[in-house]
């Protein structure tokens, strides 16, 4: 019988942990900052059939390993992850000079950011199945260099 389970752990539970640790270790240096949303309103705006526009409030953790100060955070298409922007996008007035503390243990929550948005139906209909908003974040690091990152967003309950 301790023959029997000791073989099991050696083929299911020990391989499992091992590609458990790998896929953290790899996951562990792209996801730099995390973000919790909450849809608070929906309307379609006068003769705009085809857009919608979202209140949407915005938590983002910052996991990057430093301070962010004067950062922008703009909401982009969730339908393609690379390409150019769609007109929409360029439209939307970001989030302009937020800080965000470095915050590994979620000691401390940032604010919430709200704004509203006019996005496309097509776009939210995406958000209703699943793909919620995407949001990225841009930044001058330390030496002054330009940084920009895509968000990790799940939705509040």
């Amino acid at each position: 019988m301790q023959h029997r389970v000791l073989r099991s752990f050696q083929y299911f539970c020990l391989p499992g942990l091992v590609l458990g640790l790998a896929l953290a270790a790899q996951a562990g240096g792209a996801h730099r900052f995390a973000g919790v949303y909450q849809i608070l309103k929906v309307t379609t705006p006068e003769g705009h059939g085809d857009s919608v526009q979202v209140k949407v409030s915005l938590r983002v953790l910052n996991y990057s390993g430093a301070d962010v100060t004067g950062a922008t955070i703009s909401l982009v298409s969730s339908l393609v992850t690379n390409g150019p922007e769609f007109e929409w996008e360029k439209e939307e007035v970001p989030f302009t000079d937020v800080a965000l503390l470095y915050n590994p243990h979620l000691k401390t929550l940032a604010p919430a950011l709200v704004g509203t948005f006019t996005i496309p139906r097509d776009e939210y209909a995406q958000w209703k199945l699943g793909a919620g908003p995407r949001f990225v974040i841009a930044y001058p690091n330390a030496a002054g260099e330009q940084q920009s990152f895509r968000i990790d967003m799940v939705p509040a309950f």
